[in-house]
């Protein structure tokens, strides 16, 4: 059995990685397509274009494994249906529980290879793709709104002086991350604005460990500072400063997430940007559910080797291979669809991210054991 066992294996892993290699060259010649129209703008080269594809590949393995999964395994499948292999291996005593232990050989590396490339590969590879395209005009994100990037910090302190509320304003970001055209704007305990803080320029200095009940702080140097104070009474003091280091909770990782798409962040960046945002009483349902998707994802994988498993079942004279493939494309594309309609759904009625992670695989999976077992059951 264990010599079976690594046969199927092999052909599932083959027919996986040459639908996986197809869809990856398809889409980054595509996307190849798409980089070269903008060349010159900005002085951006074929070199930079041809970099942020490479860069782009992890992404589209990682969207793209589910799907070509589904696909390599009914080809695989079913080609052993069509020369009686899989018939011979069910005569010989590969019973269901067998079939899924299988499907479980198989997908477990797949599942850790699937979350690898989410926890390590992707972050780094898309901010990477990021910073080359913004090397051509040295700016990142250009602008969100007409008046830059906000954010809400949450400083700490007593007594009367105690900044309660500050609000970061910024127009863009260099490929270092140095931030530029910053604005703080300091409230008081009864919201009234305390202080104006406007810098050229900022950068980051290092981490502070954080306290008990408190998040991890970060020491920026504000450079070409000036100063407007407002007293209680009225007054307006102004001053400058040719720099000023700060104290702010908008840690470079917390940054980073103006730079990509939430789907495009680690499990952890996602899970610390939940907790930055709720601390702050701000709408974090896109970014729990696309933290949630990461952890689900993975296992989408798996599943999709379940609901291709019914393809070995069905004799070639029930059906031609081609057909066979073009359902699993069909119930691909479904699924993928499916998933991102889920997450739109979700995110309008504020439905718990976790259902609806998990909601599309979790009827894949069902329908993949439902078809199993009605096969099995018709069997012999």
């Amino acid at each position: 059995m264990t010599t079976l066992r690594r046969y199927f294996a092999g052909q599932l892993v083959l027919h996986i990685g040459l639908v996986l290699a197809g869809f990856v060259l398809l889409f980054a010649f595509v996307d190849s397509v798409s980089e070269i129209r903008n060349l010159g703008r900005g002085g951006y080269t074929l070199e930079q274009a041809l970099t942020v594809v490479v860069f782009r590949i992890p992404g589209m393995v990682y969207e793209l494994l589910p799907v070509a999964t589904l696909i390599g395994a009914v080809w695989a499948l079913a080609q052993l249906a069509a020369g009686s292999e899989f018939t011979v291996a069910r005569a010989s005593g590969l019973g269901p529980r067998q079939v899924l232990g299988l499907s479980a050989f198989v997908g477990l590396p797949l599942v850790a290879f699937t979350f690898f490339l989410a926890e390590v590969v992707l972050p780094v590879s898309e901010v990477a793709a990021v910073r080359t395209k913004a090397s051509a005009d040295g700016r990142l994100g250009s602008g969100f709104l007409s008046s830059g990037f906000w954010m809400r910090d949450y400083p700490t302190g007593s007594g009367e002086d105690r900044v309660r509320v500050r609000m970061v304003n910024l127009n863009s970001m260099d490929p270092d991350r140095r931030l530029q055209g910053v604005r703080l704007y300091e409230f008081g305990e009864l919201l009234t604005l305390r202080r104006l803080v406007e810098a050229e320029s900022a950068v980051f200095l290092r981490a502070i460990a954080p306290s008990a009940n408190a998040q991890e702080a970060s020491i920026w140097r504000l450079e070409g500072v000036r100063l407007t104070d407002f007293a209680a009474d009225g007054q307006v003091t102004r001053s400058r400063l040719s720099s000023l280091e700060l104290p702010l909770y908008l840690s470079p990782a917390r940054l980073g997430a103006l730079m990509v798409k939430p789907e495009q962040m680690s499990a952890r960046e996602l899970f610390l940007y939940v907790d930055y945002l709720q601390a702050g009483k701000q709408a974090s349902g896109r970014y729990e559910i696309a933290f949630w998707k990461k952890m689900i994802y993975p296992v989408a994988v798996w599943v999709m080797l379940v609901l291709a498993l019914p393809a070995a079942y069905i004799q070639a004279r029930g059906g031609a291979l081609g057909l066979k493939v073009f359902l699993a494309i069909v119930a691909g594309i479904g699924f993928h669809l499916a998933n991102s309609l889920f997450s739109h759904l979700g995110l309008l009625n504020d439905w718990p991210a976790p259902i609806v992670a998990a909601i599309p695989s979790l009827l894949a999976l069902a329908a993949g054991l439902l078809m199993l077992w009605q096969l099995q059951r018709r069997a012999f």
